[in-house]
This record gives C-alpha cells, structure tokens and sequence, in this order.
C-alpha cells in the first residue's frame, strides 16, 4: 500500500494564497491529489484510489462537547450553582453533540476503480453503495454573492455524501482547467458549472441495461453472502 498523501489533510487555511492557486500547487506536487475536509488519500492497488472522509460535523461536535462542559465547570465553580435555563441549555448542547458524535463518528470511504470502472461508498467498514463510474464525478459549484458568483470544485455521486475540494473562488477558468486535470488523473467526468457547456469532460457513459442488471445481480449475490 503507497501512501499519496499525508493524513488528515485539512482545508486550505492560508489567506495569502487565492483558492485555485493552492490547488494548484497540490496538484503539481501530486496530480491525483483531492484537497477534502479531514481526509486521507492512499494508493490501495494499481488501479485504485481510496478516499477517507470524516464530516466537518463530527470535530464540530467534539469541540462544542468540550466547550460546554469547560463552560459549564466554569459556571459552577465560579458561581456555586446552576441556572435553570443555562442547565437546560447546556444539556440540550451536550444531547446534541452527543447526536452528531454517533452519526459522524465513523469515516466515510470512496473507492474509486478505473479498471472495473466501478466505485464503492463505504460507512465504517460497511460497504453501503456500489456503482458504475458514469455516477461519481467532479464539478464546478457555483454561489451568487451580490454581482459575482463564486466557483469551487465538488467531488459527488450517487448515495455519495458530496466533499468540497477547495474553497469559493472568482477565477473560473483557471479552476475549470485544474479540475478537468484532476478528472483525467482520476478517470472522472467533469461538468462545469453551466448545464450546457464546452468544459464539460465526459469519459464514462450510463451502461447497457444488461450490464446494469450483471452487476445488480452481483451486488445482491454479494449481499446475501
């Protein structure tokens, strides 16, 4: 197993740098390098390429935990008691971070195999969804801010929990030139922002419905095992 890149790989967090030259630079130093919130991305065979994906949610959850308690030992200690609603407000805090700590606490991992054409969406180490390539893809995400809309590059998928890949950016052509790099790296489509566009890099196509019925048939045979 070769490592790519280095673990928990977290967003870019360097103001001097504009979006889409970081992304820049980590693809220059590995071309199938994806920039995702907290993950870790390894080598696992010649043809495969798998991504780890802890949620945002699950570290904001963690903090929000510590934080509360810090804030409520602090209260008590400071004023010898507990108020009624800070209690039940705190608790409430604690209940939910509790909640997103069970729902987030096991990584998330895609597995991408551009020989099979074929990707797995696993939830722990239970494998959740499995599909043909035509359904895991990269694209250009926009969001309108006053007079300009800002772009960032999405990885996405069918029962996929969507990643972004970088953050919002003005720079469209320069970001769409990067991710059709990223995509043939990694054998994906891209499609651009635009529904109807020249950008977009289509590879895989949806399958004959006999295929589709193969591999459903190998799916459900591998689920009854």
């Amino acid at each position: 197993m070769k490592e790519i890149v280095g673990i928990w790989v977290t967003w870019n967090l360097n103001i001097w740098d504009r979006p889409e030259d970081f992304l820049k630079k980590r693809l220059t130093k590995n071309p199938t390098f994806l920039i995702l919130n907290y993950i870790s991305l390894f080598s696992v065979v010649s043809k495969d390429f798998a991504v780890e994906i802890r949620d945002w949610r699950l570290q904001f959850g963690y903090l929000t935990a510590i934080f509360g308690l810090v804030t409520a030992c602090s209260w008590y200690f400071i004023f010898g008691y507990f108020d009624e609603y800070f209690f039940l407000v705190t608790v409430s805090a604690l209940v939910t971070c509790m909640y997103l700590i069970g729902c987030f606490r096991q990584p998330r991992k895609l597995v991408l195999n551009s020989e099979s054409l074929e990707y797995q969406w696993y939830k722990g180490e239970d494998l959740v969804y499995r599909g043909h390539y035509h359904n895991v893809y990269l694209r250009l995400a926009g969001q309108s801010t006053g007079s300009a809309i800002y772009y960032k590059l999405v990885i996405r998928g069918y029962k996929i929990e969507g990643q972004d890949l970088c953050r919002g950016t003005k720079n469209r052509e320069k970001l769409i030139k990067l991710a059709r790099r990223l995509a043939a790296k990694l054998n994906l489509n891209f499609f651009d922002y635009e529904d109807s566009s020249s950008s977009h890099a289509i590879r895989h196509y949806c399958p004959p419905a006999t295929d589709r019925k193969t591999s459903s048939t190998a799916r459900s045979t591998g689920s009854a095992a």
